[in-house]
């Protein structure tokens, strides 16, 4: 039994990887990320991007409703999680990219009763990858075949009683309540609204940029503890 690892920063491609690697060895895929969650949040959580055949667990089934999940909490059940994967499968994929769980993975990695290999993707090119999460930003803008976007998910979660500073919390939904007050537009209209191309470059450009420093950090902080 041996799990194997698939750490980096967003947008940097962990998914493939891993669908790569479970695709041609039949393992299951562990995601360690908090906000994936949010099953009320695929487009929000890049959760949506991982819809593509590949048997991928995540470490609970939330909704906006339930509030924020404690790190604490989601590295317990990650680890349980896996103690139980590994019992059933040669092979656990774990695709990892939040800070708060990883390094509390890591803390622990030598005291696991199962081997763990890690494999650390890093950004290369930072302005290629800066520009490649802004495209990625825009089209999440417009909604998909399902009638999701990333404004659609933030009006619900913003409106739900008793959510907004956890909203405000989110990567990229946090931007959208910035982009609103720059441009006194109420934050639970802004899904119904015909934006200007202009307008809509900006919010994406603001959303991706924050997106990259985000993923910055990702990628000094998973070098520094595993590489």
């Amino acid at each position: 039994m041996l799990v194997r690892a698939i750490v980096g920063p967003t947008g940097i491609g962990k998914s493939a990887v891993a669908a790569e690697l479970a695709s041609a060895t039949g393992a299951p895929v562990l995601v360690a990320d908090r906000i994936q969650c949010y099953t009320d949040l695929p487009v929000s959580s890049a959760r949506a991007e991982s819809e593509d055949g590949v048997h991928r667990i995540w470490l609970g089934d939330r909704t906006v409703r339930d509030g924020d999940y404690p790190p604490d909490d989601a590295a317990e059940t990650l680890l349980a999680r896996l103690r139980a994967l590994v019992e059933q499968h040669r092979l656990v994929v774990l695709e990892g990219g939040s800070i708060s769980i990883m390094l509390r993975f890591a803390e622990q990695i030598d005291e696991l009763p199962f081997p763990v290999s890690v494999q650390v993707l890093r950004i290369g090119d930072r302005q290629a990858y800066a520009a490649g999460l802004r495209a990625r930003a825009r089209s999440m803008l417009f909604r998909d075949q399902f009638g999701r976007s990333l404004l659609t998910e933030f009006v619900a979660a913003w409106t739900t009683p008793g959510r907004r500073l956890f909203t405000a919390s989110i990567s990229g939904l946090d931007c959208i309540l910035e982009w609103c007050a720059k441009h006194s537009v109420p934050p639970e209209d802004v899904a119904g609204m015909d934006i200007p191309a202009k307008l809509l470059d900006e919010l994406a450009s603001m959303i991706g940029e924050r997106y990259a420093e985000h993923g910055f950090v990702q990628d000094r902080v998973f070098a520094e503890v595993f590489g």
